[in-house]
């Protein structure tokens, strides 16, 4: 079953009111927000009455008192139920068929454009060229295939991993707010999670970024970091461990202690605030990312200073006893 397939017979589920799994109701989730303006079109369409006020204004009463005389009561009360059956039968038919009419028709009018929106987690997908993507949580992207049929392009907010399928001709563009990306197949990362700071990090192949003002091409284990429309280029430390491939190790010498924390919440999402003073330091180290709990602590003891734990695994802060 297509994923067109799979979310027409979720849909028509969700808005029969049946009962869904966790990640059923995720995968709606999903649509409705990649989808606001279909969602709200069909919920319209399902809260209009199917027939009008007038087509069954029929009295059940006094139709019943005319003709229990002339049948048995058991007979009567058994053709009454399947009669009702049958009408509430074809009132499901009819709205699973307007689902179904409403979703092929939205698909149509749109076949060029294939949208993905992650709400919580990462997830794997596959584009139409052939592509693959990782989406980071809280990220959106539409591909598309342009005017001439041949290239390929693609809207991206939030962060995700490209590992671009590679054809002959066929360039493939990616748009953020903030940079844009030509690909001449390759596999890389973009991180435009965030309005005024966006990077690719480049792990094979040839990149170009773009800004308003200036372009630069990238090479495998090459990265560009783009801070409110200012480039700055920079080589990947240990590239295997940054894109997943090794052991997760972060390692730095002679690193200034603010880059060192700013790069360990990047890859682990542990927050370290530094205190006065602690901005003098600088780290020569490699840290285990995968052991969220004693990164700052071994920080601490590097720079010769205190640790106080905020929240577990999450927050932390550094600091000199006055």
């Amino acid at each position: 079953m297509g994923n067109q397939d799979n979310i027409d017979e979720l849909l028509a589920k969700y808005f029969a009111h049946e009962r869904l799994t966790a990640a059923q109701q995720a995968k709606i989730d999903q649509w409705r927000a990649a989808y606001p303006e279909e969602s709200q079109r069909l919920q319209r369409l399902l809260d209009t009455p199917i027939f009008s006020d007038t087509a069954f204004e029929v009295d059940t009463e006094k139709a019943w008192a005319r003709i229990e005389p002339q049948l048995k009561e058991r007979t009567l009360k058994v053709n009454l139920f399947h009669k009702k059956a049958w009408f509430y039968s074809a009132a499901a038919a009819i709205a699973l068929v307007l689902v179904a009419a409403l979703l092929y028709l939205s698909h149509e009018t749109d076949t060029q454009t294939v949208r993905y929106a992650d709400i919580t987690q990462t997830e794997n997908v596959l584009l139409p060229d052939g592509s693959e993507v990782t989406l980071y949580p809280h990220s959106t992207l539409a591909f598309r295939y342009a005017d001439d049929g041949i290239a390929r392009q693609v809207e991206l907010t939030g962060k995700a991993f490209f590992h671009v399928k590679n054809r002959d001709n066929a360039p493939f563009k990616i748009s953020t707010p903030s940079i844009t990306v030509e690909v001449l197949g390759t596999s890389f990362l973009v991180d435009a999670a965030h309005d005024s700071k966006s990077g690719v990090f480049v792990e094979s192949g040839r990149v170009k970024v773009s800004t308003s003002h200036n372009n630069v091409i990238l090479e495998a284990n090459e990265k560009v970091e783009v801070t409110d429309g200012q480039m700055t280029l920079g080589l990947i430390e240990n590239p295997d461990s940054f894109f997943g491939k090794g052991e997760s190790v972060l390692v730095f010498k002679n690193s200034p202690i603010a880059t060192v924390v700013q790069e360990v919440e990047r890859q682990t999402g542990v927050k370290i605030e530094l205190g006065k003073g602690l901005e003098k330091n600088r780290v020569t180290s490699k840290i285990n990312a995968s052991e969220k709990e004693s990164i700052a602590a071994e920080l601490a003891f590097l720079c010769g200073c205190r640790c106080d734990t905020l929240e577990k695994g999450r927050l932390y802060k550094l600091y000199y006893d006055e």
